[in-house]
């Protein structure tokens, strides 16, 4: 079909499609939906996606704008992948227009070509392969570049880069005809392959995973591997993935965080050779770029990325996994509130292809979908190396005086480790030198003035510096209350634990790793080749250490605050902890040395502290479950939270008073609908703004969805909004 009127996507945060006017030279031309458009919008040129042929009776044609390039001859993305996002918009009440966007990466949102920069691979020569090295005695660095290529396989420039080859010396082999370069589109996918990797041996319960899993190649079947922390969860998906690359088909691997990118990203380097990526922020947008277009010609077997990434199309998708599928990373908490975990769910289902969620702390609704039979439950009990799970030790801090946050026991336990030779994790989820600044005479804190909140204390740079709105400021000199000057630190931040243990155990080297230490790109893997080596050390850091990483060498951890989350006002805050705590325990002793954990706690009487500290995840999960059971919340409900704010809290209160007046007004909330609302967010005042909030909450998701579709109608008439923000979350999973 073609025709002069055509409905657009414009990246804006509006409901409805624009109509534009088709020049004459592509009045007769057949537009595929998907394909990227240049349109005037106001005053920009903004990069749209066409979506359909408009209806040609249309009144007053002339009064629609001309196209002003078609930049795409056919789609980038395919029927499936629009089907996801016209599925996404919906499910999560987000303009589709900007839904779409985060199907593409950066570059190709701006509207430029979809082409590769030449990614180069180096290869051995037949000539290379049986030259003697000695001849290459007087260039060592040449002599290193062919050893390398020789011993590694075909690796890409950038690859041999990072083992300090230049591309001087691989100039120069290639002259003499030692070595020869190919784009990666011209590797033969016999020569990705990395030869001669031993595979490990699979226990048991990794077998009977692996055959359930590849037994279900072209079936959208879900498998939630639920495996205590190193059980070898990875392994069995990396077999599983082998089985399906050698019949053609690709992975897509979905990781929390960029932390976990390098190790992940390394293993199955070792498998899979070259025809491996990653796809995540700490990318440039020329890196990202190759890899989007690498995945959808199916040149890469195995995309491994972070929560955009379940977007990425791919040539020929055969499993999804999605792997600590608990975490809370997955789900985005601004604009376009999406759970990636979700999303990959319904990607599965439009694929027909398997997808497994694996996690050594299964989510409660990923539980409760396997305990009603939703989900296929795969087990692993035991660790894959044959190591005992670590031992729980509960330090009662009532009435005793530590020194920093730390027991006199847990210090000694440290020296004795560090003694053997082994390493030592110290976690504490707070990053900066201390909570807050207290003025000691007038009692004056370290307030933000944006926030219902603290700033907190940072020594490096020294600075008050807010985590929620990210204002910072001098320390003051003097206070502002009293102008007095002796003022005390309060409360223990990661910074100022590094700083006591730096001089507590001298003779050690303390590392901190939280997202202050990492901001650079790749250091946070220069952290991992430290520890890798095996050398007696003490870590220091948040969560970013407590997920699915491997510390063959580390024997102790210690968790300064084990009580934070048990009483939180959230009523997943027990889970949450839970979760955190096994995670992180779960580094120690996954070799052969035995692991031991030291929980520092107030509360070792507590119901739910009882339950963890007898180290069994899943018996405590069914308790939380029972408990939201009785409660009826989710997952025994359905929830959607609308936030309104203002820079006056009444204004954002009125706004959402007058949407549940529509609402009632227009006879939707039903029986099975409950509202909860308006009242304050549990944080009022944020980056200086009041935000208020109704939660509505129901047995079934249809009648909750009906309504948010009607509320819709009223949320985007611009006299009702525009004193106001507001937003939609649908299955929100925090309360801040």
């Amino acid at each position: 079909m073609s025709g002069e009127l055509i409905d657009v996507l414009v990246p804006v945060p509006l409901l409805e499609k624009f109509t534009y006017k088709l020049p004459k030279e592509f009045q007769k031309k057949n537009l595929e939906r998907g394909i990227r458009i240049k349109v005037p919008f106001r005053n920009r040129i903004l990069v749209g996606i066409f979506w359909d042929y408009s209806d040609t009776s249309k009144n007053n044609i002339r009064s629609y704008k001309f196209i002003k390039e078609i930049i795409d001859e056919s789609s980038l993305l395919d029927k499936k992948l629009l089907d996801l996002a016209d599925w996404s918009s919906r499910y999560y009440h987000y303009p589709l227009g900007e839904v779409i966007t985060y199907f593409f990466p950066p570059s190709l949102r701006k509207g430029k070509e979809a082409k590769f920069k030449e990614s180069i691979v180096w290869q051995v020569t037949e000539k290379g392969d049986f030259v003697d090295l000695l001849n290459l005695s007087r260039a060592p660095n040449q002599r290193k570049g062919l050893e390398l290529l020789r011993e590694k396989g075909d690796l890409s420039q950038h690859s041999l880069k990072a083992y300090g080859v230049s591309t001087i010396t691989l100039k120069n082999l290639h002259k003499k005809g030692l070595v020869k370069k190919l784009s990666l589109e011209q590797l033969p996918l016999s020569s990705h392959q990395k030869q001669n990797v031993k595979e490990k041996k699979l226990t048991s319960e990794q077998k009977v995973s692996v055959k359930r899993i590849s037994e279900s190649e072209g079936d959208n079947k879900i498998f939630l591997l639920d495996g205590v922390t190193g059980s070898g969860k990875t392994e069995v998906y990396l077999r599983c993935i082998k089985e399906l690359v050698q019949k053609g088909k690709q992975a897509l691997v979905l990781i929390p965080e960029i932390g976990l990118a390098p190790q992940a990203e390394s293993r199955f380097k070792e498998l899979f050779g070259l025809r491996v990526a990653s796809f995540h922020s700490a990318k440039s947008d020329r890196e990202r770029l190759d890899v989007w277009l690498g995945a959808e010609k199916g040149l890469y077997d195995i995309v491994i990325g972070t929560r955009s990434s379940v977007f990425i199309p791919m040539k020929n998708l055969g499993m999804i996994v999605v792997d600590e599928e608990h975490d809370t990373s997955f789900k985005q908490v601004e604009r376009f509130r999406y759970s990636a975990r979700d999303i990959a769910l319904y990607r599965a289902k439009l694929y027909k292809v398997p997808i497994l969620l694996a996690s050594a702390t299964p989510s409660v609704e990923s539980m409760h979908n396997a305990i009603k039979g939703k989900y296929q439950l795969l087990t692993l009990k035991e660790r894959a190396t044959g190591a005992d799970l670590p031992t729980f030790f509960p330090l009662n801090l009532k009435g005793k005086v530590l020194k920093e946050g730390f027991s006199e026991e847990l210090l000694e336990e440290i020296e004795v480790e560090l003694q053997k030779k082994n390493q030592v994790l110290i976690f504490l989820n707070r990053r900066g030198y201390a909570s807050s600044l207290i003025c000691k005479s007038c009692g004056w804190v370290s307030y933000c003035d944006r926030c219902d909140a603290h700033m907190t204390v940072h020594s490096n740079p020294s600075q008050l510096h807010c985590h929620h709105c990210e204002n910072k400021k001098q320390l003051p000199t003097a206070c502002p209350s009293c102008l007095e000057r002796e003022f005390e630190s309060f409360g223990l931040g990661t910074e100022r634990v590094e700083s006591y243990l730096r001089k507590k155990f001298e003779n050690y080297p303390v590392y901190r790793i939280d997202s202050d230490t990492t901001r650079k790109k790749e250091s946070f893997e220069d952290y991992l080749k430290i520890i890798e080596k095996g050398d007696p050390l003490i870590l220091v850091g948040t969560q970013m250490l407590a997920k699915g990483h491997h510390f063959p060498n580390v024997t102790l951890v210690g968790i300064l605050d084990a009580d934070s989350g048990i009483f939180s006002a959230d009523f997943r805050g027990s889970e949450r902890v839970a979760q955190l705590i096994t995670q992180v325990s779960g580094r120690a002793g996954r070799e052969k040395k035995p692991g031991k954990v030291v929980l520092q706690t107030y509360c070792q009487e507590h119901p739910q502290m009882e339950e963890l500290l007898k180290g069994n995840y899943r018996t405590f999960i069914k308790k939380i479950i029972e408990d939201r059971a009785s409660s009826n919340t989710p997952p025994f409900s359905y929830q959607v939270k609308l936030q309104a704010e203002s820079i006056n809290g009444l204004l954002s209160r009125d706004f959402l008073s007058s949407c549940l007046d529509y609402i009632n007004n227009s006879n939707l909330i039903t029986k099975e609908i409950r509202s909860v609302g308006p009242m304050p967010s549990l944080m009022e005042k944020k980056a200086g703004v009041y935000r208020w909030e109704v939660n509505l909450f129901s047995s079934s998701r249809k009648p909750l969805h009906q309504l948010i579709d009607h509320l819709q109608a009223f949320l985007y008439q611009p006299k009702q909004t525009r004193r106001v923000r507001w937003s939609i979350d649908v299955d929100p999973i925090s309360i801040i």
